[in-house]
C-alpha cells in the first residue's frame, strides 16, 4: 500500500484558479466584516484556521510528535522573525506602494521557506539545546508521545469531522 493510496478522500478535480481567487477574496470579506461587528469572534476563526492548517500538517508529517514539533518550530521562527525583522521592516518603509513592497514580499517568501527547512529539522535544535540531556528527553518524548498526547490532540484535531463509516 503506497502513500497515496492510504488517503482517506481521494482528491477530487482542482479548481480553477478565479474561482479559488474568489473564494479567498470573499474569505476575506468576511473576515473583516466579522472583525468590524463582533471583535470577540475572530479568537474563534483563528483557531479553526490554526486547527486546520495544523490537521494538514499532522497529516503530511505522520501524525505524531514530530508533526507537533515541525508545527510548533515552524510558529516559533515565523513569530521570532515577525517581531524581530519584518514589523520594525513594515513600519520603517515610506511609501507602501514602492518597490520595497515588492523587496519585503520576496524576502518574506524566501525567509518562509528557511524556516520551513529548519522546522524540518527540530529534533536537532532540541537535541543541540542540552547536549547529554537533549538527546534523552527527546527519546523520552517519542516514546511517551503516542501513549499520553496523541489520542487528545487527535481529538481536538477531527472532532468536527465525519466519523468514518
Amino acid at each position: 500500500m503506497t502513500r497515496a493510496d492510504s488517503k482517506q478522500t481521494p482528491p477530487g478535480p482542482r479548481k480553477p484558479l478565479g474561482r479559488r481567487v474568489g473564494e479567498n477574496l470573499r474569505a476575506a470579506g468576511e473576515f473583516g466584516r466579522d472583525a468590524v461587528a463582533r471583535p470577540g469572534g475572530l479568537p474563534d476563526k483563528a483557531h479553526g484556521w490554526f486547527r486546520a492548517w495544523f490537521r494538514k500538517v499532522w497529516g503530511v508529517r505522520g501524525g505524531g510528535l514530530y508533526a507537533v514539533g515541525f508545527a510548533a518550530a515552524f510558529l516559533f521562527f515565523e513569530f521570532r522573525e515577525a517581531i524581530v525583522e519584518d514589523i520594525p521592516q513594515l513600519i520603517a518603509m515610506n511609501n507602501v506602494l514602492s518597490s520595497e513592497l515588492i523587496g519585503f514580499g520576496i524576502q518574506f517568501l524566501v525567509d518562509s521557506m528557511i524556516n520551513f527547512v529548519r522546522a524540518l529539522l527540530w529534533p536537532v535544535y532540541v537535541i543541540q539545546l542540552w547536549p547529554p540531556a537533549g538527546l534523552v528527553a527527546l527519546v523520552a518524548a517519542f516514546i511517551l508521545f503516542p501513549r499520553y498526547l496523541k489520542e487528545p490532540i487527535e481529538r481536538w484535531l477531527f472532532r468536527d469531522a465525519d466519523p468514518k463509516p
